[in-house]
């Protein structure tokens, strides 16, 4: 199993923890409403320990609701494929990286396309107690992911203006504490 607790309710999945090669994915459950939310998805190259994890928090696989996706790239999105064909959960991209998902591309990378359930248009979206933010740094689609005082940037991993009522940054290789 490859768990990490960055918070109450909030927790690094796979990657990092078992590959260093790999990239993190993020679980934060919503006491409020009571589901699972995955942002990231990892390479998908580890994606046994990843479902194993998974498993091992939901204690099943209907409780995860919605899977968030910072960027089309191949550390953010390649793992989609078997989490959506497990879980089934709505899925959840920015546009044009949507596009990229669908087809399972982006840059100089391919992966197994996915679908994606809500592709998002606007500048801010407000999802439930999420927060998602087009910032175009890494693609034309990429987004970061503001869940209370977490900020989830994918693989933006260089986050200094967003730091104001932010305790932590959690990108695809780390989380890190914004006093540090």
């Amino acid at each position: 199993m490859s768990i990490a607790k960055i918070q109450r309710n909030v927790y690094a999945i796979g990657g990092r923890l078992i590959d260093d090669n790999d990239a993190n994915a993020y679980l934060v459950y919503d006491d409020e409403k009571k589901y699972y939310t995955l942002i990231d998805t990892t390479t998908g190259v580890n994606i046994r320990y990843v479902i194993e994890s998974l498993l091992e928090i939901l204690k099943g696989k209907d409780k995860l609701k919605y899977v968030i996706l910072t960027s089309c790239k191949f550390e953010n999105s390649g793992g989609l494929y078997y989490i959506y064909n497990l879980f089934k959960p709505i899925t959840i991209a920015h546009f044009p990286d949507s596009i990229m998902i669908r087809k399972g591309e982006c840059g100089n990378r391919t992966y197994t396309p996915s679908p994606i359930s809500l592709e998002i248009k606007q500048k801010q979206y407000i999802l439930d107690n999420f927060l998602i933010l087009l910032s175009k740094s890494i693609t034309n689609g990429n987004i970061i992911v503001k869940y209370n005082d977490v900020l989830f940037s994918g693989s933006n991993t260089k986050i200094t203006q967003y730091t104001k009522h932010i305790k932590y940054i959690c990108d695809v290789n780390k989380c890190r504490s914004v006093s540090d």
